[in-house]
């Protein structure tokens, strides 16, 4: 958790031990003031170093209150550290605050550690190999379905999943290319390397590269009489690619540090002199 605490003692240093023992109370009151403007100042931030984050994360960036302890006046701001159903902020973060390798998602995990597809070969893999990420492929023309954040729609994850889960599942690939005949006519399924350079994949992409990952199946009627009644595509809407290590870009500890104790001695001058 991203966590910085504070203690107003520390930065009243220009004032007698008379003044500090006789306001706790205004030190109190300064200090939550300087915890919600540290509040504000870290979500514009966000909003100046991350490109078109959700409101989520924006909206992740928390502080309690100060409370008298001991004589003493404490408080912290704070990542927040749950997300019932998704990702907890603190977790995605992390890599950009502290540098790192990037996050892996529940969607990753659950695809990395539960997950298994049958490849056009015969051989049964988990369905994002370990070491990689899955990133959308947020080009023109693909298959993704970008909400208006810039961001592959959550409900598309949901789907992938669905589709690659479970035995039998519209992840498997019959030896001709074809999905299981029980399927629906869109699904999606994993290629690794592997099956890519299969057969019946060659020259079957002519727009980007082969490359392993998440790709969207359709089926669609043949406008050739003389051919199969339907026509199966491929279309790559998740690219795997090496995890990549980010280095700190998003300074939430000096933020921090920094705007509570220039704000607090302001306030707290200002509310003393009264």
């Amino acid at each position: 958790m991203a966590t910085i605490s504070f203690d107003p003692q520390k930065l009243i240093g220009p004032l007698n031990e008379l003044v500090k023992v006789q306001i706790p109370e205004t030190s109190r009151l300064s200090l939550n003031e300087a915890l919600f403007a540290t509040q504000q100042r870290l979500k514009d931030e966000a909003s100046r170093v991350f490109k078109n984050p959700v409101p989520f994360t924006l909206s992740s960036f928390k502080y309690d209150k100060g409370k008298i302890e001991d004589k003493r006046v404490v408080g912290r701001a704070y990542v927040r550290d749950d997300a019932p159903g998704g990702n907890a902020p603190s977790r995605y973060l992390n890599p950009q605050i502290r540098g790192g390798p990037a996050y892996q998602t529940r969607f990753s995990r659950r695809l990395m550690h539960h997950t298994t597809v049958t490849q056009i070969d015969g051989r049964r893999t988990t369905a994002q190999q370990p070491g990689t990420m899955l990133a959308p492929a947020l080009r023109s023309g693909s298959k993704v379905r970008i909400n208006r954040y810039g961001n592959m729609s959550p409900g598309q994850y949901t789907q992938i999943l669905s589709a690659l889960s479970g035995g039998a599942s519209s992840a498997d690939l019959l030896a001709n290319g074809d999905v299981m005949a029980s399927q629906r006519d869109q699904a999606y399924t994993y290629l690794d390397e592997l099956a890519l350079d299969h057969p019946y994949f060659k020259n079957r992409f002519t727009n980007y590269g082969q490359k392993p990952g998440i790709y969207k199946i359709e089926r669609t009627a043949n406008p050739n009489p003389k051919g199969p009644r339907r026509l199966t595509r491929f279309y790559r809407v998740m690219t795997e690619r090496s995890v990549k290590r980010n280095e700190p870009k998003f300074r939430f500890f000096d933020i921090s540090e920094q705007t509570v104790t220039k704000e607090f001695v302001q306030r707290f001058q200002r509310r003393i002199l009264r």
